[in-house]
């Protein structure tokens, strides 16, 4: 599963809205937007959504 689809799931499963992950993070949506579809690097935010999530950092 890519990260994308992973985090979309997980935010379901939970019960979370992209902008609940933003807020978490302390950045805006449309940055974690773009982390997620893979349009920024941002290993530190990738790792950082994970952990909140509780997800593995799998790349691809």
């Amino acid at each position: 599963m890519n990260f994308e689809l992973q985090v979309k799931s997980e935010l379901i499963k939970q019960k979370k809205t992209l902008t609940d992950l933003a807020n978490e993070m302390g950045v805006s949506v449309a940055y974690v937007s773009d982390i997620v579809k893979g349009n920024r690097k941002a290993e530190h935010y990738r790792n950082k959504i994970c952990k909140i999530l509780k997800i593995k950092n799998k790349r691809g």
